[in-house]
């Protein structure tokens, strides 16, 4: 769209230039040729935006035209008017990015009670402070998202159908519970010690979601997992085991990728299954 406007002011400009040093006078004097002017940019910056602004069946033109024509009655000698004018239309596309996103429909009237607090105060605030309130904002919106996400059915869903999997497989023979939640089976012992945080493991595994569908696969080739990069149940289960010891584990949705999910491959609070061997801990390259 910026490129679009520049494009036409440039156009505009050109346009502008030739009518000054057209027989006829200044098109700034009025008159036809200002009228012809005035007709050709109307036209060509009309059709540029129909061609932009009709990919969207949402907006209707007529609304459009009542825009531009508010905008162009406005008091141009107003500056602080016209730059909040400006500054509104920034908001106004902030608030839709932030829905779309994050899913938080912003309360207007808090908004503002905050925006005009930090506008009419006495002194800007300093880069340290504005870097915190950042910071603190990022937090804000990851915990809104969450809560959003959480509460959406689709993630509603996966959480009663998760949890139902794991109570039907906690009662089936063979099968533990940790305290944490997770629900396991041992299919071929291990020997040596178990592993830690510290050690960098070699697994062979396969994802699966409760329906069994397959969503990710070493191809039975061992790869490094840290223990501190993996999602809390991954690391549990591995911490479990010995060298050599193959598993099923199925890991509840709050210690695998939680209401954020993973797209495409996991959805909001899926509950999920993997069979995993350990082959040993990654060799350290010794020093030469």
């Amino acid at each position: 769209m910026k490129k679009i406007l520049s494009l036409l002011l440039v156009g505009a400009m050109g346009l502008s230039f030739v009518a000054c040093n057209e027989k006829g006078g200044s098109s700034a004097e009025g008159g036809p040729l200002a009228d012809s002017v005035s007709m050709n940019i109307g036209e060509l910056m009309g059709a540029n935006f129909k061609q932009q602004l009709g990919m969207d069946s949402t907006i209707k033109m007529d609304e459009v035209i009542k825009g531009v024509q508010a905008a162009l009655k406005a008091d141009t000698a107003n500056h602080g008017y016209m730059a909040g004018m400006q500054i509104g239309n920034q908001i106004l596309g902030m608030y839709q990015g932030i829905k779309q996103q994050y899913g938080i429909q912003i309360n207007e009237s808090k908004f503002m009670e905050s925006f005009k607090k930090a506008l009419l105060a006495d002194s800007a605030m300093s880069q340290e402070q504005m870097m915190q309130l950042n910071m603190a904002m990022e937090s804000l919106m990851k915990r809104a998202s969450a809560e959003a996400k959480e509460k959406d059915p689709k993630a509603v869903a996966n959480k009663k159908a998760g949890q139902a999997f794991l109570d039907k497989k906690a009662k089936e023979a063979g099968y533990k519970k940790t305290q944490s939640g997770l629900v396991y089976k041992v299919l071929n012992e291990g020997n040596g010690e178990n592993f830690t945080d510290q050690d960098v493991v070699m697994v062979k595994y396969t994802g699966k979601h409760i329906d069994g569908k397959e969503f990710d696969s070493s191809k039975d080739e061992a790869v490094p997992f840290h223990l501190s990069q993996v999602v809390p149940g991954f690391a549990e289960m591995i911490k479990l085991m010995k060298p050599g010891q193959k598993v099923e584990v199925i890991i509840p949705s709050d210690l695998a990728y939680g209401p954020e999910g993973r797209e495409p491959t996991i959805g909001s609070n899926e509950t999920l299954v993997f069979e995993m061997e350990t082959v040993g801990k990654q060799e350290t390259p010794k020093a030469k």
